[in-house]
């Protein structure tokens, strides 16, 4: 996707319909008052405009990583994503919440902005049951939920965008100047990216968001006790060195030390044999869903690369 194409679908996500046609058509009509219609200035990001950007922002993530090509996981892992989305504060959002399995060895997961969570196989190589799955989960829709993503946004940066597009639209300028004003929103994009896989939230956002996430499993009917269990299995891991996790996370350790302090105020639930053996099943490969080929079908299975290509599809069935 270029620059153009992200900010054409941005400005009609804007309500900004009259300037994609000059834009596409290079003929112009007259106008809205858009400097008006994109005064934001003193004023927060919509939801709206957080989905978009959400999209831009995953668009640039499936540029470093590809999807894990295995239908019955990504259905697997949208149904609990899914499930602790509904138990969340916001179980609504423009576009929904949609979740896709990356094929990366990494221990790492990307909550983009509006509800687009990536997140890689690697790390649901750590868990060992559906609780501890839907912990790592409920900790990427927490994330969505607080708006981390959307705070890390330089504001005078996004404002600088908005006055841009608005002083280029106002003047009907020409393709070179809307590419320009592309080339500033990629930079906003980026800058999230960054924050997102490179510098990463602060500590307190990790443990706001490890808070809402044990309240989510808790509300959903999981054990919040399994994400103290899964960040356990991390703690004991030596070697943490490389991109990702590692280096934007506060350590394993003080996030059980903060997060048993809410879980202990919470109602506490035993692990459900019966939801750990569906884990099991998909995991082990033994679940399979037909491929769009009628001759074939895709084998489930962690880091498989066998059936047809990840989908991000949506239930919002309870497990």
């Amino acid at each position: 996707m270029t620059f153009l194409s992200i900010i054409i679908s941005a400005l009609l996500a804007f309500g900004l319909g009259d300037i994609v046609d000059v834009i596409e058509n290079d003929d112009v009509h007259s106008a809205l008052d858009v400097a008006e219609s994109f005064n934001r200035a003193n004023r927060n990001i919509t939801e709206v405009e957080e989905y978009y950007l959400g999209r831009s922002v995953a668009a640039t993530v499936l540029n470093m990583y590809v999807p894990l090509d295995n239908p019955a996981m990504q259905q697997y892992v949208n149904l609990i994503g899914q499930t602790v989305a509904c138990s969340s504060p916001t179980p609504t959002l423009f576009g929904g919440y949609h979740f896709l399995v990356l094929n990366s060895s990494e221990i790492n997961a990307i909550a983009c902005p509006g509800g687009l969570v990536l997140i890689c196989s690697g790390l649901i190589d750590l868990t060992s049951n559906e609780d501890e799955l839907a912990a790592i989960l409920a900790h990427e829709v927490s994330h969505v939920t607080l708006r981390h993503g959307i705070a890390s946004i330089d504001q005078a940066r996004w404002t600088e965008f908005g006055a841009l597009v608005a002083q280029e639209s106002a003047e009907r300028s020409g393709i070179e100047e809307v590419e320009a004003a592309a080339e500033d929103y990629g930079e906003l994009v980026e800058d999230v990216v960054s924050n997102i896989l490179t510098n990463g939230y602060s500590q307190e956002t990790e443990f706001q968001a490890d808070s809402l996430a044990a309240e989510i499993c808790a509300s959903a009917g999981y054990d919040p006790g399994a994400l103290a269990s899964v960040l356990q299995t991390m703690s004991a891991i030596d070697s943490r060195s490389g991109p990702g996790f590692w280096q934007t996370h506060p350590s394993p350790e003080d996030r059980i030390a903060a997060v048993n302090t809410v879980i202990a105020l919470l109602p506490q639930s035993q692990v459900d044999p019966v939801r750990t053996a569906r884990f099991n099943e998909f995991i082990s490969g033994l679940v399979s869903v037909p491929d769009s080929d009628p001759g074939t079908t895709g084998t489930g299975g962690r880091g498989s690369d066998s059936g047809g290509r990840g989908s991000s599809g949506s239930s919002g069935s309870r497990p």
